[in-house]
């Protein structure tokens, strides 16, 4: 008799996903541990393992349609075996009344089946690469017969945004599909590139793994990949490649943006916030960071904010509260969520009671959690209960910018760049290392007043950071 395979549950506040793609077709054998297809959640996009041996007999759950967990997605059974009309409208009959027990849907003559379970996209290492002669290695592998070459969707979107030729890797997951960790594995494998070169190199299908660097440190720089035109014939260019031309579509949005758009809209209309701007002089961030690095920690300014943010909600304990029906809940601690983008939108992982932890401390709980966020391996618990938050576009080329408030938190702060300019001092000029600080803060129960005082608590312990 067919077994009824489970739409799994991941997370207790997950109540639907939607099937990305099927790695198994109808009438293809299935072993336990095989991937039977990707699901998304509104926080991250998983694989499905097969608890279950035999033949995949029916999909019930096509590519794009969203359904609630523990509904029925596919049947399992035999080669060869009937599936009736009665049954499929039985399981089908679980995707539009919601999750139904497993027991209440399976004969009783059989156990209940039990839904399988979720894993992290990349959890295989890359598969090694197998030696080959240069000139050969280097010129773009072909794809397979029919012209497509198989990649997940998260391999497939860290490629783009790291410029890695898919068409150079050897795909280490189920049928040869190039998954998550085969691009990591590349990005691993060629050591220092000039952003450039990388990006001449992946328009060109140009593998680095086997390019010499001549720049300093054994860099890889454009001038190196001249040589590899001559020998394959390639052009290389030193500019970007022309970015495609824009079309007209429409898209269906992720579990995970529609989710966001859920929460950017919750607080765009039940949380009246407030902004205030600060500028703190980072001079004394930075000699602090280049202190604890010749100690040997690695410590980001991110990390030292969150643990000034820590000591001063310990100042203000209104920023450790939640604004509800039933009155103002405070927290037990600063427990500060770090905004993180991965491909498809945004998650926070929140490191907890940061007003009690050293830099050092959190920096090694954000870095994990980081991780954990990029390759979809945050459990529920690691991205929830968090008070504030810290939103950080310092990489980029952003002075300041104002951020939304998430719903349940008090506040959260907008990082800028830390930039140079010239400041007045006792009458001279100076040149100065400057920070932006943008608060936007709940004006339910936080006020102007207490929202300057709250930053002005923490621009003095960022210009003293000896103190953090």
């Amino acid at each position: 008799m067919a077994t009824k395979v489970l739409l799994p549950k991941f997370g207790q506040t997950v109540e639907t996903s939607e099937i990305v793609q099927w790695s198994k077709q109808e009438g293809q054998a299935v072993k336990k541990g095989d991937i039977l297809c990707e699901i998304s959640t509104d926080k991250s996009t998983l694989e499905v393992e097969s608890q279950y041996e035999g033949t995949l007999l029916k999909i019930l759950l096509p590519p794009g349609q969203t359904a609630p967990v523990n509904c029925v997605m596919a049947l399992i059974g035999t080669p060869g075996e009937a599936v009736s009309d009665a049954l499929i409208k039985e399981c089908l009959a679980t995707q539009a009344a919601g999750a139904a027990p497993a027991a209440a849907l399976a004969p009783k003559s059989e156990p209940a089946p039990i839904a399988p379970a979720p894993v992290a996209v990349a959890p295989k290492a890359a598969a090694p690469v197998a030696a080959a002669p240069k000139a050969a290695a280097l010129l773009a592998a072909k794809p397979q017969a029919d012209g497509r070459i198989f990649v997940s969707p998260r391999a497939r979107k860290l490629a783009e945004t790291s410029h890695v030729p898919l068409a150079v890797l050897g795909g280490s997951g189920d049928n040869g599909r190039i998954v998550e960790a085969d691009v990591r594995g590349y990005l691993r494998d060629i050591g220092s590139v000039t952003p450039a070169a990388k990006v001449a190199a992946a328009a060109k299908g140009i593998d680095l793994r086997h390019v010499k660097g001549s720049g300093p440190g054994a860099r890889i720089v454009v001038e190196d990949l001249f040589q590899v035109a001559l020998s394959s014939g390639k052009k290389v260019k030193t500019a970007k490649p022309a970015a495609a031309p824009l079309v007209v579509k429409t898209e269906k949005p992720s579990p995970m943006r529609k989710a966001i758009a859920a929460n950017m809209l919750a607080s765009a209309s039940t949380i009246p916030a407030f902004q205030l701007e600060v500028t703190v002089d980072a001079a004394s961030l930075i000699a602090r960071r280049e202190t604890d690095k010749a100690a040997g920690y690695k410590i980001s300014f991110g990390d030292y904010i969150a643990r000034a943010v820590g000591m001063a909600i310990r100042r203000f304990p209104a920023f450790a509260a939640t604004w509800t029906d039933q009155g103002l809940v405070y927290r037990d601690g600063a427990h500060v969520g770090f905004a993180v983008a991965i491909p498809g939108g945004l998650i926070v992982p929140v490191v907890p009671h940061c007003d009690s932890l050293s830099p050092a401390d959190i920096a090694a709980q954000s870095a994990a959690l980081v991780e954990k966020a990029r390759t979809g391996k945050l459990a529920p618990e690691e991205y929830s209960g968090g008070v504030f938050t810290l939103s950080n576009l310092g990489a980029f080329p952003v002075d300041r910018f104002v951020a939304i408030v998430p719903p349940g938190q008090s506040g959260i702060i907008a990082i800028g760049r830390i930039r140079d300019e010239v400041v007045v001092k006792n009458g001279g000029f100076f040149a100065a290392k400057l920070l932006s600080l943008t608060l936007s803060a709940d004006h339910r129960y936080i006020d102007g007043a207490d929202g300057a005082a709250f930053m002005k608590e923490l621009k003095e312990l960022l210009e003293e950071a000896g103190g953090l």
